[in-house]
């Protein structure tokens, strides 16, 4: 019986895989037949209806966050298209190598590519762009949105499909090329070539085809103008991807990747009368939105910059470099609580400017980058009140003197001392002993978006960073530690009448809370009494630091209240040269032009808000702190790596020892944490606590201060507020264009 019903089981379970092998074959030869008439799908709807057609591009208007009109986004008149035969072979080549390098064998789906991207969605939890081919960014750019939906990539992947039976690979090919977005206002390959190299498409070389078929992935994010490195490090993938396709070999891989970047930018055609912001707010509008969409234009372009706010900016700088031969001057404004851009302004007496100073202008920072190296140094328990360096000439390695503008020094002065008299030979020791790149690594989680060199001078400012990059940076601060990326976009209304809303990005906590109010204590008694008080505000709490460089080309002040964070910067746009003189100012430092227009501005924007107070969570743990530079001379001088933690071991015995003796605590006025609503407690060399925060010790060196003469060194100096690395040989021109 039993083997009787087994039997009919196992003939059962035959039957089933039977049925279900036939179903198979079936659902299979049907896939088959489908695919082989109507494509791989025949199952799915989609139409190519209107791919072909470009259209007439229109102005786009650009408003304000209350939908107050700014101006006008012209329509961009800077695609050229051309023939694939006026395009360079190696252009073409570096295209399909770094886009689709399976194009002529594919049939518009890269099968590989979106096994990749699904794994890639299933392990991030999202819709990944790989594994797309240049077929599929053609029909997205002419026809869909940049959306991440199933649906849309279904879309995407039919009309792929479609285009690749109906056109030509080289009709894709040229269509592709003269379509996609480059940046700069360049659409198209020969808009490209022009914009970046001032030559036709037929004339590209290996070096500039690699450099230009990096940018379509992100073009902001590799632009060879704005981000050098970037792009540079771009290029070289490309070249690398070109000697793994077999179109470049070895050597010539080892030449072009050390080659330099070659540029000789020339403004694209169709785009006089464009304003400065065009080229950032295009930028943004392209990664959010796709780039055809963009070129076709007629958007009502909602950002999130404050009309009232964009006039005072301006209104501050001209107001203040009122004369003919004056400097430009340039003002970023962010919430920092948002990371939304409120104004950026760039004017100049009498001049019209184009380029975009704020978001594009490569600078050296100057003293600015101390509030970096102070941070790093309370996120490593190093207390600013408390712990001593020595204010003297220092000589760090390769020879790098650092000495102060009029060769006077301080002794041995608390750091909070240190900052208020911006003395560079103290954070130059302290920077060495914090270490270049954790410094250069955390102004980067703050919100430098440009390229730094962990070189011992980082610290005073040698890197050229953007004002945008700063104000995004101090933004963090200001938000408590919060870091946030910048935005410009809150809507676009598109011509049809359909609304899409901006991403937002969410914020990343880089800094702990207690070291941000720490630091901002500190940049707050600098307003007060240190290089900022030209920036105080009346009846509210501001806090800043003020930047200069050595050859007074630049001059910053970056300073914020609790609700808005304003960098202000000046100097001349096309050449950096000195300001000696203007308004009868020997040099010109942070801590005059700039911190007036700062004033002048941040008062206005103000008017009418309340006074908002800084946050007050608590001090941060403090631990004492053994330096190897804190009293060197030269960083020869520097104590050896383990010697700190035998002088603590040694200081530690012998408190130990007393204490057995006498029965009671020693006081611990250099070790512990500060209470948390109060400074830290008092000594020697610190202020005495209030109930905010510590008020700065003086604005001038204690009377021990000592003379050196000027011929201890073979370098001029500079204004107490910039870095004083006469020479620098890590940096012998600091990333200066």
């Amino acid at each position: 019986m039993e083997e009787a019903n087994a039997r009919n089981g196992g003939s059962r379970w035959k039957r089933g895989l039977q049925i279900a092998a036939a179903c198979v074959v079936v659902f299979a030869g049907a896939f088959a037949v489908g695919s082989a008439v109507a494509g791989p799908f025949f199952w799915y709807s989609c139409s190519l209806d209107g791919l072909e057609a470009h259209g007439p591009a229109h102005a786009s208007v650009l408003l304000d966050r209350d939908g107050k009109r700014l101006g006008m986004l012209g329509a961009s008149g800077a695609r050229l298209p051309v023939s694939l035969r006026k395009i360079s072979p190696v252009m073409r080549k570096a295209i399909i190598d770094t886009e689709d390098r399976r194009f002529y064998e594919n049939s518009g789906i890269d099968y590989i590519g979106i096994l990749r991207a699904l794994e890639s969605d299933v392990s991030s939890g999202q819709f990944a762009q790989g594994g797309s081919t240049i077929e599929q960014q053609l029909v997205r750019n002419l026809y869909l949105s940049p959306q991440q939906s199933l649906g849309r990539k279904l879309d995407e992947a039919c009309l792929a499909e479609q285009l690749d039976r109906r056109w030509s690979k080289n009709r894709i090919l040229t269509a592709y090329l003269n379509d996609i977005y480059f940046g700069q206002q360049a659409y198209g390959i020969e808009a490209a070539a022009g914009a970046y190299f001032g030559v036709h498409a037929k004339n590209l070389t290996l070096e500039q085809a690699a450099l230009l078929a990096g940018l379509p992935q992100a073009p902001s994010a590799y632009d060879p103008l704005t981000r050098p490195h970037a792009a540079k490090a771009r290029r070289a993938e490309v070249l690398a991807a070109m000697v793994k396709a077999g179109d470049l070999s070895p050597g010539r891989y080892r030449q072009a990747v050390q080659s330099p970047l070659g540029l000789h930018p020339h403004q694209a055609p169709g785009l006089s009368g464009q304003t400065y912001l065009t080229g950032f707010i295009t930028s943004q509008l392209v990664d959010e939105y796709g780039a055809e969409r963009v070129r076709r234009g007629g958007l009502r372009i909602y950002t999130t910059l404050d009309a009232k706010k964009q006039t005072e900016a301006t209104r501050a700088i001209l107001g203040t470099l009122d004369r003919k031969k004056d400097p430009a001057g340039s003002v970023v404004s962010i919430d920092p609580a948002t990371g939304q851009i409120r104004a950026m302004a760039i004017a100049q007496t009498g001049k019209q400017i184009a380029y975009d100073i704020a978001a594009d202008g490569q600078r050296q920072a100057g003293s600015t980058f101390k509030m970096f190296v102070l941070t790093q140094a309370v996120q490593r328990k190093i207390n600013p009140w408390t712990t001593q360096y020595l204010s003297a000439p220092f000589i760090g390695p390769n020879n790098w003197r650092v000495q102060t503008f009029e060769h006077t020094y301080s002794g041995r002065i608390p750091l909070i001392q240190a900052t208020l008299l911006s003395d560079n030979t103290v954070y130059a020791r302290l920077t060495l002993d914090v270490g270049p790149k954790p410094i250069a690594d955390l102004a980067q989680q703050m919100g430098i978006q440009s390229h730094l060199k962990p070189v011992p001078s980082v610290g005073l400012g040698a890197n050229s960073v953007t004002p945008l990059d700063l104000a995004s940076a101090y933004a963090t601060l200001a938000d408590g530690g919060v870091a946030h990326k910048p935005t410009i976009l809150t809507k676009v209304v598109f011509p049809g009448g359909s609304t899409e809303a901006a991403s937002k990005p969410r914020g990343k906590r880089v800094i702990d809370e207690k070291v941000a109010a720490a630091v901002t204590r500190v940049l707050e008694a600098n307003v007060r009494s240190g290089t900022g008080t030209a920036a105080a505000l009346a009846g509210r709490p501001a806090a800043g630091k003020t930047g200069t460089t050595d050859s007074f080309a630049d001059a910053w002040f970056a300073g914020f209240v609790p609700q808005l964070m304003t960098v202000t910067w000046v100097g001349y746009p096309t050449n950096e040269r000195p300001m000696k003189g203007v308004h009868g100012i020997a040099g010109v430092t942070g801590g005059t032009l700039p911190a007036e227009i700062w004033h002048t501005y941040m008062t206005a924007a103000l008017q009418g808000q309340p006074v908002e107070q800084f946050a007050n969570p608590g001090s941060p743990p403090y631990k004492r702190w053994c330096g190897r530079y804190e009293f060197a001379r030269t960083w020869r001088d520097a104590r050896k790596p383990d010697s700190c933690k035998h002088q603590h071991k040694q200081k530690h015995k012998r408190k130990r020892t007393t204490t057995a003796k006498t029965t009671t605590v020693r006081t611990t006025t250099r070790t512990t944490t500060q209470p948390g609503t109060t400074a830290p407690p008092p000594t020697t060399t610190a202020p005495p606590p209030t109930t905010t925060a510590p008020p700065p010790t003086t604005t001038a060196p204690p009377p021990t201060t000592t003379t050196t003469p000027t011929t201890t060194t073979t370098t001029t100096g500079s204004p107490p507020d910039v870095r004083r690395g006469a020479r620098r040989p890590e940096l012998p021109t600091a990333g200066r264009r």
